[in-house]
């Protein structure tokens, strides 16, 4: 049982060294990386769509959509080369970057935006948008453009349909 000992100890003895070698070099390669790379910050905003508020037994919509769908519209026209032109430029997200042509900005523009879309049968239907980039400030600036462009289209989108179903009403009552 010594000689087992013995054997297990020196064996041990051997391998430690070895080990605490390996261990702090791979720590300092970790630690070199992650003081080299740069800084990736994240801003995410979560929109929730809603059904119509006017009820199909007072006022039957001619144009259905699925919230699916809407989502799908509302992504489309989010991510327009024009909206991603304006909002690179207005945030100037690419400053320090020379200069960019038009392809090159709108490419990077939906490499660091992402969009998810969680619908579920019979429950809510959300958007999660998220952009990323260099400083806190510009991740959260774009991210809360692309809510304002949606929130706006949307009431663009709801202050019309009201309008029309206001004038159907009003030639309903005339007739």
């Amino acid at each position: 049982m010594t000689s087992d000992f013995k054997f297990y100890r020196s064996l041990f003895v051997k391998r430690v060294p070895l080990m605490a070698t390996i261990f702090v070099l791979c720590s300092a390669i970790g630690i070199g990386l992650a003081l080299m790379l740069p800084s990736k910050y994240i801003a995410d905003a979560t929109l929730l769509v809603e059904s119509p508020q006017i009820p199909d037994e007072l006022a039957a919509s001619t144009v259905r959509t699925s919230p699916t769908e809407r989502l799908q519209i509302i992504e489309q026209r989010l991510m327009t080369r024009a909206n991603l032109i304006d909002i690179a430029n207005e945030f100037q997200v690419f400053d320090g970057r020379g200069r960019l042509t038009p392809d090159e900005v709108v490419k990077e523009m939906r490499d660091l935006t992402e969009i998810r879309r969680t619908a579920s049968r019979g429950g809510a239907t959300f958007m999660t948008i998220s952009f990323r980039a260099t400083s806190p400030r510009l991740s959260a600036n774009v991210a809360n453009e692309f809510v304002t462009l949606i929130l706006n289209d949307d009431s663009e989108r709801r202050q019309s349909l009201a309008e029309q179903t206001l004038e159907f009403f009003e030639e309903s009552v005339e007739r």
